[in-house]
């Protein structure tokens, strides 16, 4: 399933307008804000229509999901927006994570739980706004992919230590860049350790970098290490480090491919944008032995001063010079 849905649910009392344009969409947020009514009119839409008082208006269908017999209903579901209420535990499960991979649906999951078998986008969580009128806003502030800033606008921020995500492409940029800088540099060898290297750098300036596309379950608890501590912790949060090389300009004609991911990064093929765009940058290097990408060793193409001038303009709000 590609593309982006906007979707309007009325009934006397409430309306909701929102937009879904990836395979997995979180609305979380506190009791009482009016996550659960959503649910509650969509369910009534489809078992009853017109008659339940429901307007529902979107070019997919819309389909609520419960717990009993999820995968059995799941598994004849296609080419819909799937909504399922908090309170389901099958969304915790690696069963639920692998029934969303290869999924021709896209997911709108109302929940508060931690979900770190499913990578999806901090750009795609959201809060209510509103009373009657709801509309979905950013649960999480993006300035220029630094999300949360808890410099209080004290940007560039100059980082003693970088954490990184993964141990390949990406550390290996970075790590290189730190030594230059006399820096510290270190993997976190996956999204969930971020939250534990943190608290062991817990005295000095750190920059988080993850991939954005993914990071989604690790952001409540890397934000609340940022706001709630004295340390000073930045969070840099591009798409991904492949999505950070064709911003650039690196490769030519990366940027077009760049546009409206939506269209392109099917959720049948990927389970997230991050997937998308390493796909799409080793294909189109493939045949450069002076750009060849690969995930696991970075060409010396992108530690060239060149390519790492391109890419520091894309790293707003951090110091690394």
């Amino acid at each position: 399933m590609i593309g982006a849905y906007k979707v309007k649910v009325r009934n006397s009392r409430n309306r909701y307008e929102f937009e879904i344009k990836r395979n997995i969409t979180i609305l979380c947020g506190d009791s009482g804000t009016g996550k659960t009514t959503l649910y509650d009119m969509l369910e009534e839409y489809n078992r009853f229509g017109k008659s339940s008082g429901v307007t529902v208006s979107c070019d997919k269908r819309i389909v609520t999901l419960s717990e009993a017999y999820w995968e059995m209903e799941l598994d004849n579901i296609r080419d819909a927006i799937i909504v399922i209420d908090e309170g389901q535990s099958f969304i915790r499960s690696y069963d639920f994570a692998k029934k969303v991979r290869g999924a021709d649906n896209y997911f709108l999951l109302i929940t508060r739980d931690y979900l770190p078998h499913l990578p999806y986008s901090v750009d795609e969580i959201y809060t209510l706004s509103g009373t009657k009128n709801k509309k979905f806003v950013h649960a999480f502030e993006e300035t220029e992919r630094m999300f949360n800033r808890a410099t209080m606008g004290r940007l560039p921020f100059r980082p003693e230590v970088i954490i990184t995500e993964d141990s390949g492409s990406g550390y290996q940029f970075f790590s290189r860049l730190a030594d230059e800088l006399g820096l510290i540099c270190e993997s976190a060898k996956g999204k969930t350790r971020i939250y534990e290297m943190l608290c062991k750098y817990a005295d000095r300036k750190t920059v988080v970098i993850a991939d954005g596309a993914a990071f989604g379950s690790e952001i409540a608890r890397v934000v609340g290490q940022q706001m709630f501590t004295l340390n000073e912790i930045a969070i840099f949060l591009p798409e991904s480090f492949e999505w950070l090389i064709m911003k650039s300009g690196l490769v030519k004609g990366a940027e077009e491919k760049m546009e409206r991911p939506e269209l392109r990064a099917d959720s049948k093929k990927y389970m997230s944008w991050e997937q998308y765009f390493t796909e799409v940058l080793t294909e189109m290097t493939k045949e450069s032995r002076f750009q060849k990408y690969s995930k696991g060793k970075l060409n010396e193409y992108y530690l060239q001063e060149h390519s790492v001038l391109a890419m520091k303009e894309n790293m707003k709000g951090l110091d690394l010079t």
